[in-house]
């Protein structure tokens, strides 16, 4: 059996933007978290952005290349939403730039006529920092209307000056139209290749552009639709065109490819070390890439990539972002993102006054980087543009090895009054901060929001009446069953007995620490007694119990796509197919819900919560020797306030009117799956009995990341034979008995 790890249902998933939806990305299958590279780079002179003379060699030679100052103080600012009070059923269908720079935005509504597009230009005016969108109807695309299937067009401007659109059909047929008045023009004989997802340009001299997902670029003569030229390359939506010139980046992703489709020949590489998604832009002599590590700009006629924006708390920096577009306008970058039904932010320097007029500030501390703090600190920040945000990780401190370094030196700097205002206590020793009285009581900070978040999920943290922590977000662990008995998957031996009996019955190709963080976080042994004591019994028996699993569900060491159980991965086509009986599913969000609910209907199984746990994530606290307790409280009001809560950032949010609103999705009309099998989405009703079960959740299960990385650490060797049980339990053992000492 093969093990998919959800890439059929990204890809389902994408078609959220892409083609009338929303679009993500996965590194599954080699898809596009490819990149991201070196930080010095060749140059050439470039009259929009800054650059300036370096020694590049030991002997001190100054050599006639250029490197482009790094850029420093640059905000970030939202681009009102084109999607405003009576156009709220619009959905995306592409950003693109036109001939003049201006940033173009489609969108398609639908009503009993069919589908309708609209147009809208952006018009900024940044004397009086004003920007609003100019709309229009597409007119030229009436006759379209009903020739659309389920939404499936995308439009976009030609380097030809003219307007296109390429849609699918109800017989699943591709086809390119171009305008011609008040009507179009159909691109005959096109035979684009056939796969899920592709983009598609028009070169200045009118010959086509198509990258798939089979990474291969396509270069077609307009006149009668023949392929005129082939090439392997990388993701496809890295694709940028200029004139007839085509950028994109390579088969394995890591550089750019600059082809000259005038000639018919590679033009240059632009090198760099990318290893995460790409999006590529034009702009003059040079050329420039944006992932979430960074902004980097190379020259057109090759060389290297020199990253001049780091990423640092802007949008772009988190792993779960989904970047779709990015262009250059003179000195400013524009990112149209994923979430928000395609959210466009801008990014451009501060001026003078605006860089001095800086009067607070506000640290924020986690153990590792967290996409929600990322995605708050990128909204804060544009609401209180006088406060300096610092956001500190703990892998950041210098000479930290283990989590326990980074715990001891955040607790010798909270001890010493220098600790961070804000602490994301993921991780952390939460409880252990609670009896100290290192948390400040939260009671009051939100007080005027407490009715509207989930009372099953703040009564946890409630404690003599005061609060000291509450999570942002929450994940819930189910099971993906198909008809079996609730007793054999009632506790971790019942499980295993189950398993040995059937010889396997998960999907294939775990890893033995996926099986390990599976068996932790579904039925967590409790081996630290009320005294202190670490129960030397209870480690041996959870660990002969994960070693029998590994056994009898064949656990292998490598795996192409590894799972990520808490990122909510699963296979669940293979598991629709009947090629594995059961799986473990973290449910991380709204639309993760995805198609197991009809993929359990199709085993005659079920989709089970695992005794009412749930997952907190984001769980913010307040350091009571803040001296910016003002502050800090206003960024706990901000995080859980309704407008912050409502915002797509990966799993639930406590806001009722929020899970209300989703409760209300209907996805049925979206498909996933491949030859053998189709899978539906969820619809109404499968997402409002989710939501039930989101109100109904009631046991936390919060994981000291110090004594996980002890017992993974430590078991690995005994489940893969390398390791006595006896000496990873005495170490395992030992160590936690170390760490809570310390504590």
């Amino acid at each position: 059996m093969k093990r998919y790890i959800s890439f059929l249902i990204c890809l389902c998933l994408c078609s959220c933007l892409f083609l009338g939806c929303g679009k993500l990305e996965s590194n599954e299958n080699g898809t596009d978290k490819s990149q991201m590279g070196n930080d010095i780079a060749d140059a050439t002179d470039s009259p929009n952005l800054p650059t300036q003379s370096v020694l590049i060699n030991n002997k001190e030679e100054i050599n006639n290349e250029i490197m482009y100052e790094v850029l420093e103080n640059y905000k970030e600012k939202n681009i009102s939403s084109v999607y405003e009070e009576g156009n709220e059923e619009e959905f995306y269908c592409n950003v693109c730039l036109d001939k003049n720079k201006k940033i173009i935005y489609y969108t398609c509504s639908k009503d009993l006529e069919g589908y309708h597009i609209w147009k809208y230009t952006l018009v900024e005016n940044l004397a009086e920092n004003d920007v609003s969108w100019k709309r229009e109807a597409v007119l030229w695309t009436t006759e379209l209307s009903e020739k659309i299937s389920r939404g499936r067009i995308t439009m976009f401007c030609g380097e030809d000056g003219k307007e296109y659109a390429w849609y699918i059909d109800d017989d699943e047929k591709t086809h390119l139209v171009k305008q011609n008045g008040d009507s179009f023009v159909e691109i005959e004989n096109l035979d684009l290749r056939n796969t899920d997802f592709r983009q598609v340009a028009v070169l200045e001299n009118g010959n086509i552009v198509s990258p798939d997902l089979g990474r291969e670029c396509f270069v077609y003569s307009q006149e009668d639709g023949s392929l005129l030229t082939n090439f392997r390359s990388g993701w496809y939506e890295s694709l940028c065109v200029e004139g007839n010139q085509v950028y994109i980046t390579d088969q394995t992703g890591t550089s750019i490819q600059h082809y000259d489709a005038e000639q018919q020949e590679f033009s240059a590489t632009i090198e760099a070390n990318f290893d995460t998604s790409v999006r590529v832009a034009v702009q003059n002599n040079d050329i420039y890439a944006c992932t979430m590590k960074g902004i980097y700009r190379a020259p057109k006629a090759g060389g290297k990539f020199q990253k001049i924006l780091d990423s640092g708390t802007y949008h772009f920096a988190k792993e779960s972002g989904v970047l779709l577009k990015f262009f250059v306008v003179g000195d400013a970058f524009y990112i149209v993102y994923g979430e928000d039904k395609g959210v466009i932010k801008k990014y451009f320097p501060k001026d003078s006054e605006e860089v001095e007029i800086i009067t607070n500030s506000l640290t924020i501390y986690s153990l590792e980087s967290n996409d929600v703090i990322i995605d708050m600190i990128s909204e804060f920040q544009e609401k209180y543009p006088d406060t300096e945000i610092v956001y500190e990780t703990g892998k950041e401190v210098e000479g930290s090895i283990t989590i326990s370094d980074c715990i001891r030196t955040l607790n010798v700097r909270i001890l010493a009054g220098d600790g961070p205002d804000i602490l994301v206590l993921d991780g952390l020793p939460a409880e252990s901060y609670c009896n100290k009285g290192i948390l400040k009581d939260l009671t009051t900070d939100i007080c005027d929001l407490e009715d509207e978040l989930l009372p099953n999920i703040l009564m946890n943290y409630i404690k003599e009446n005061k609060i000291y922590m509450l999570p942002a977000r929450f994940s819930i662990p189910m099971f993906l069953t198909s008809g079996q008995d609730a007793e054999v998957y009632s506790s971790l031996k019942a499980f295993v007995e189950y398993s040995e009996e059937e010889g396997g019955v998960l999907p294939e190709s775990y890893l033995y620490s996926d099986f390990l963080e599976i068996s932790y976080y579904n039925y967590t042994p409790e081996i630290v007694l009320e005294d202190g004591r670490v129960d030397k019994e209870k480690v041996t028996e959870f660990l002969e119990l994960v070693k029998r699993l590994c056994e009898s569900e064949q656990a292998v060491e490598n795996a192409k796509w590894p799972v990520t159980y808490l990122e909510g991965r699963s296979s669940v086509v293979s598991f629709a197919k009947g090629d594995s009986d059961f799986a473990f599913v973290n449910i991380t969000g709204a639309y993760a819900l995805g198609t197991y609910p009809n993929a359990a209907l199709l085993r005659n199984g079920e989709l089970v919560w695992n005794n009412g746990i749930f997952f907190p994530d984001t769980l913010l606290g307040i350091n009571q020797l803040s001296e910016n307790k003002k502050m800090a409280s206003a960024f706990i009001q901000f995080a859980f306030s309704y407008e912050t809560q409502k915002r797509y950032v990966g799993n639930y949010p406590l806001h009722i009117m929020v899970l209300d609103e989703f409760a209300q999705m209907d996805d049925s009309n979206s498909l996933t799956g491949d030859n053998e099998l189709t899978l539906r989405y969820a619809n109404q009703e499968q997402n409002e009995q989710m939501i039930q079960i989101t109100k109904q959740v009631h046991t936390p299960f919060t994981v000291d990341k110090a004594i996980w990385e002890i017992i993974e650490s430590e078991s690995l060797g005994y489940l893969r034979e390398e390791k006595s049980l006896d000496d990873s339990v005495d170490a395992i053992v030992s160590r936690i008995q170390l760490y809570l000492y310390e504590q």
